[in-house]
């Protein structure tokens, strides 16, 4: 029996990359303090966290880490998914919990093999003291790790509302009238003059590489009019971002639900509905998330909200692990608001009175899951997914070293018979086969030896076939000769070639119905246990960008 070497998948194989690896480092970027999951309002059960280190919990007043549970200390979803990881799948992979704030650098990247950013990243820079040196120091771990995910050309998709925003334009994705603001090329002079041209009453003001409603600012064309100072001040405290967003006000967005919608590998998961706490009688934000016990989440809504984030997941940047094979969206949150008042820009035909639905955000890992107002425990649903993509990314596409190949039974080439002994081509013309379908076909061989084989013999490889010599009148092919092939019978190497064998001999005994030898290359192959050429993933060679991970042992 021979044996050949199978490329196979260790994501669709668990019990492979058990055998060819140690344990996935797996790294989780966190700094949330707002997702708290030791909540009255979490629905799961939170005996995992029983023992989770105060390092990793948030004390309730300043919202630093290092307070005991003792003490008050809040565990959130950031860091109790990879806990829970831990308790889960503690067998399969190592959990580092990196709190942005305090570990994050380029060599605590590089010591794991796959890294999340599930709460803390580039833009919680912004809001730090020194923060023009920490953007600086974290953006270039982020960049240069090549093992972050998303992948750093995913993350500045983001970052820069800008290239996700005309993304979406371009695609035909509604969006409300917008004005791009780039450092470098901007004054308030300059913008007041866009708004007026565009026709707007009121217009909004918002920063890429912001969060929290940092640096969101509501104006009416008249009082900037009135008062220049107004663009003036926020162009100057801002200055040091890259990009402002001004959009036209929508009237109807905060009185209707904004609906955002979860989504893993581009597949909705759960919505949350929300109205301003400006257009509600207690003067709080309003929360719909399927509870009983909350408002009920308009249907219309959640469907057009899926719709339109699918479509907008569908215009960010691939990305290819060190293999080449192409990575799905991981966890990305779309906002959508929804307008039915009067738009006055000159070029939007939104009407008045009906619903236009439009995208307002696009948010990844790091954003608010809402774990606390979820009518079910969504801790285990990310923890899963989470613990699959860093199997994913580390195996799609990887080849199964050839110790570890399985091996696949291959049936021995059907014995053919040999040729005999030829010293020259026979004058005479042999004799006409009587019986149908046995007439000879006259191939050359090696060297002056002519040989015959009956088309009902069994295929085998063009190297090893052999056929009955022209003078042999009437010969029939021996019975061994005829057992077919089994279907899973696969050509050697050398055979695919198309070559003889180089000491292919005739027989001295010129005898016809022995079985013919295999070339000695098929047998070497066999021998070796030589694996198939693996196959090049089909994304391989693509650039992956700054992003692409760097390769691993």
């Amino acid at each position: 029996v021979l044996f050949r070497s199978v490329t196979l998948s260790t994501a669709a194989h668990p019990c492979i990359l058990a055998m060819a690896a140690p344990k996935i480092r797996i790294g989780f970027v966190v700094g949330k303090d707002n997702d708290a999951v030791e909540d009255p309002g979490y629905v799961g059960d939170t005996a995992f966290l029983a023992d989770l280190p105060g390092e990793y919990r948030t004390h309730p007043e300043t919202k630093e880490y290092g307070c005991s549970k003792a003490d008050g200390g809040m565990a959130h979803a950031d860091c109790a998914i990879p806990w829970w990881i831990k308790k889960n799948h503690g067998a399969e992979c190592e959990i580092d919990i990196i709190r942005g704030d305090l570990d994050l650098d380029l060599d605590r990247l590089k010591s794991n093999d796959v890294n999340f950013i599930i709460g803390y990243d580039l833009i919680n820079t912004m809001f730090e003291d020194n923060w023009r040196e920490r953007k600086a120091k974290i953006g270039s771990a982020l960049k240069d790790c090549g093992n972050i995910w998303p992948t750093w050309e995913v993350q500045e998709f983001i970052y820069y509302k800008s290239r996700y925003m005309q993304a979406c334009q371009a695609a035909g994705i509604p969006m409300a009238p917008t004005i791009y603001a780039f450092q470098g090329d901007r004054s308030p002079v300059k913008l007041l003059a866009e708004i007026k041209a565009r026709g707007w009453k009121q217009f909004c003001l918002k920063l890429s590489f912001s969060a929290f409603s940092l640096g969101f600012a509501i104006h009416s064309l008249e009082e900037v009019e009135k008062d220049p100072m107004i663009l003036k001040e926020y162009f100057e405290e801002h200055e040091g971002y890259p990009e402002f967003i001004c959009q036209e006000l929508i009237t109807g967005f905060k009185y209707n639900w904004e609906t955002r919608c979860f989504f893993w590998n581009a597949e909705f998961q759960y919505a949350i509905c929300n109205k301003a706490a400006v257009s509600s009688e207690s003067g709080e934000e309003i929360i719909s998330a399927g509870k009983s016990t909350q408002e009920p989440q308009p249907a219309e809504f959640i469907e057009a909200a899926r719709k339109i984030g699918k479509a907008a997941l569908a215009t960010l940047p691939k990305q290819y692990n060190r293999h080449g094979a192409e990575i799905g969206p991981i966890l990305f949150r779309t906002d959508i608001g929804c307008s039915d008042g009067e738009i006055h820009d000159k070029d939007f035909t939104w009407k008045a009175g009906e619903k236009t639905f439009f995208l307002n955000e696009l948010e990844y890992g790091g954003t608010n899951y809402f774990t606390r107002h979820v009518p079910f425990d969504n801790i285990p649903l990310w923890g899963e997914h989470y613990f699959k993509k860093a199997v994913e990314v580390m195996t799609k596409g990887a080849p199964i070293p050839d110790s570890l190949a399985l091996p696949v039974e291959v049936a021995e080439p059907a014995a053919v018979a040999e040729p005999a002994a030829v010293e020259s081509t026979p004058k005479a013309a042999p004799a006409k086969a009587k019986a149908k379908g046995t007439t000879p076909k006259v191939v050359k061989t090696p060297g002056s030896a002519k040989a015959r084989t009956p088309k009902s013999a069994a295929k085998t490889p063009k190297s090893a076939k052999a056929k009955t010599p022209g003078s042999a009148k009437g010969a029939r092919t021996p019975k061994s000769a005829k057992a077919a092939t089994p279907k899973s019978a696969k050509t050697p190497r050398s055979a695919k070639a198309g070559k003889s064998p180089k000491t292919a001999k005739t027989p001295k005994s010129g005898k016809a119905g022995k079985a013919a030898k295999t070339p000695k290359s098929a047998k070497a192959s066999a021998k070796k246990g030589k694996a198939t050429p693996k196959a090049t993933p089909k994304s391989a060679g693509k650039r992956v960008g700054v992003s692409k991970p760097a390769a691993k042992k």
